[in-house]
Parts: structure tokens; sequence; C-alpha cells
């Protein structure tokens, strides 16, 4: 009878042990912000001297939320008398649109807002905002990965004849 006992005792003892075991964990189901994870970290440069006004460099940097569920940014422009911290805003999902979103303030309080289509390496952010000659307009950024550390960003604002482009920068991750 007492090895009855001690050989349930070892059998309970052996189940438990297996069933108090981590389980292993599938991994998390990629969410529609993940497309832009790989803008995260270092500090992303573009060469603006063709600009003119004094422009030398646009910076902008790119971070996750502490909770990782949106992707803060801020753009500065580096000019011959200063730094400009011009915009700072935010890229997330939209549950209720079912679509990626951006946001921005720059450093007038204005605000503006629009959509993010991805289509595999590019990316596009239509938006109504100030052009360069201060009107309200229709925008779109058109940003295409060419690599990991390398992207283009083209601005376009909408013509009765079709999509202008208003400007080009290729932006570099450095440290």
């Amino acid at each position: 009878m007492k090895q009855a006992t001690a050989l349930f005792a070892l059998t309970v003892l052996a189940f438990l042990g297996a069933w108090c075991q981590e389980k292993p964990q599938s991994a998390p189901a990629p969410k529609p912000i993940d497309d832009l994870a790989w803008l995260i970290g270092g500090v992303w440069t573009a060469d603006a001297s063709k600009m003119g006004g004094g422009m030398q460099r646009i910076e902008t940097r790119y971070e996750w939320s502490d909770n990782h569920t949106f992707v803060r940014f801020n753009t500065h422009f580096v000019t011959d008398k200063a730094t400009v911290h011009r915009y700072d805003g935010q890229f997330f999902w939209d549950p209720q649109d079912a679509t990626l979103k951006m946001w921005y303030m720059d450093a007038h309080n204005e605000i503006t807002q629009g959509s993010i289509t991805v289509k595999g390496e590019v990316f596009d952010f239509d938006f109504h905002g100030t052009n360069f000659a201060g009107k309200l307009a229709e925008l779109k950024v058109q940003l295409n990965r060419k690599s990991n550390d390398r992207y283009l960003w083209q601005l376009s604002e909408k013509a009765p004849a079709g999509w202008q482009q208003l400007a080009s920068l290729e932006y570099v991750r450095g440290a």
C-alpha cells in the first residue's frame, strides 16, 4: 500500500510540475503601427542647404511611446543661426477608422492631421495643411523606404492638373 501511495504521490507531483511550468508564448500578432517600426532610433538627417534662407539640414527623430502603441516624432530645422524645433507629433492606429493616422503641431501651435497609407515600401501621408505660400492646401508626403537607414521624402500639393511636387529630400539615419 505504501508503494502505491508513493507512486500516486509522485505521479501527482510530476503532473503538477508539468502543468505549472510556463507554457511557450506565441509571438504577439503584428499591429498596423508596426509598419513604422523601422523608423525608430537614431537621427534622420536631410541636407536642406538648397532650400535657401540659411537652411543647413532637417533632423527628425522617431521613438516608441512608453506603451508601444504609437510613434512619437519631432523635426528640427538647423539653420546658420539657430536650431528651430519645428514639429512634434505622433503616428498611431485609429481603431474606429481602421487606419493609420498622424497628427503634429508646428512651432506656431498649428495642428495638422491626416491619414497614412502603406503600400509595401511606400508610405503616403495625406493631409490639409499650409503650403509654402501660406495658404491651406491639400498636401501629400510620400515616404519611399530605400533601406533601413535611408528614405526619400517628397511633398506634393494637389493642383487642378494633378499633384505638383513642392520639395524632395533624402533622409539618412545617423547615430
